[in-house]
């Protein structure tokens, strides 16, 4: 299920199946130039989108959230989701606010590397989503 209009409308009758919440984080850095950044914010949100089509029913996936990496970073996790899954690129220092959902806090890390690569991108994709039904396995055995 993704943030908008059309999909949260069935959101009451939806919500006990979606137990998971997908926060896509870019950073801003200075060095690049606008269109670089565009290219990247873009990308992350279309893994966070291929992610969230794999799971479809079990994940809510929230808009991009962006910061400038200068900030200390602490993002806040929403409530009511048994998991929160936190998607940014490799090398963000980004932290969660409330530690005790650390256990089902999952930070995933996306490489930044050959973005043009449409095999990437699904590779990519693939290990990613696997790692959230690893995790959810995890959890949900202990």
């Amino acid at each position: 299920m993704q943030w908008n209009v059309n999909e949260l409308e069935n959101w009451e009758e939806l919500r006990s199946f979606v137990d998971t919440a997908l926060l896509p984080i870019y950073l801003y850095r200075e060095g690049k130039e606008v269109s670089e950044h565009a290219w990247r914010m873009n990308y992350l949100l279309n893994v966070a989108a291929a992610i969230e089509q794999k799971l479809k029913g079990r994940v809510l996936l929230y808009p991009v959230s962006y910061h400038f990496a200068e900030e200390q970073l602490a993002q806040q996790t929403p409530e009511g989701f048994n998991f929160c899954v936190l998607l940014h690129f490799r090398g963000d220092r980004i932290r969660a606010v409330e530690p005790e959902q650390k256990s089902n806090l999952l930070m995933l890390p996306v490489g930044d590397e050959d973005l043009e690569s449409s095999l990437r991108f699904e590779v990519t994709v693939d290990v990613l989503y696997k790692e959230i039904i690893r995790h959810w396995q995890q959890r949900t055995s202990q």
